[in-house]
């Protein structure tokens, strides 16, 4: 059996992305002694490494992530522990949640798989059935609120970064039919970064 862990970021005030859709503006006010901080990538790397399904969701969000990752991928600029996840990003098998992708958008991206919409929670449910290592799903948030919502996610790591985003989309849609209890926790001094690690069981 194989666990569904969902990793995100969320500011204080449960905030995912602003109503543009992008996370660019609430950095706006990050603070000046966390500059050049990188815990959350190797936290995210490490949950990688663990896991032998990279579960993601939408087209335009698929082929960006393909094309920085792309970029990152022998990139001397960029910081060894994002080119380290890139190579895992291409590595690991994908799983894709979406209507609109086509195999021709994939055919240059190693490990890949497309799932339709109305597809996606017995998917979900015959991959956790499987023996294997761990399903990881980071960011996500449509994918991984209906999955929440059908009781397929196993544990939740909400990583809150130092940051009040005021407005925009908040991380959960609606309460789903789940109870939570704590696993653990971890400060990340030299970021800001507080992780609260769930188990999420159904009611």
């Amino acid at each position: 059996m194989r666990t569904l862990t969902v990793c995100n970021f969320t500011t204080v005030d449960g905030v995912y992305e602003d109503d543009a859709h992008d996370i660019g503006s609430l950095f706006e006010h990050w603070h000046p002694d966390y500059h050049g901080s990188d815990t959350f990538d190797f936290h995210n790397t490490d949950l990688l490494e663990a896991s032998d399904i990279l579960l993601l969701a939408g087209k335009r969000s698929f082929l960006g992530q393909v094309t920085y990752w792309s970029s990152v991928r022998g990139n001397p600029d960029a910081t060894e522990i994002r080119r380290q996840f890139a190579e895992r990003f291409f590595a690991v098998d994908k799983v894709v949640v979406s209507d609109t992708l086509q195999e021709s958008d994939i055919i240059d991206v190693p490990q890949t798989r497309i799932v339709r919409l109305a597809d996606s929670r017995d998917v979900v449910r015959a991959l956790k059935a499987e023996d294997g290592r761990g399903i990881v799903v980071i960011a996500g948030r449509l994918l991984w609120n209906d999955l929440m919502q059908a009781q397929l996610v196993d544990e939740l790591m909400l990583v809150t970064f130092p940051l009040i985003g005021g407005r925009g989309v908040r991380l959960f849609d609606e309460r789903p039919p789940v109870a939570l209890k704590l696993l653990g926790t971890r400060v990340w001094e030299e970021s800001g970064h507080v992780l609260q690690h769930w188990r999420v069981d159904p009611v």
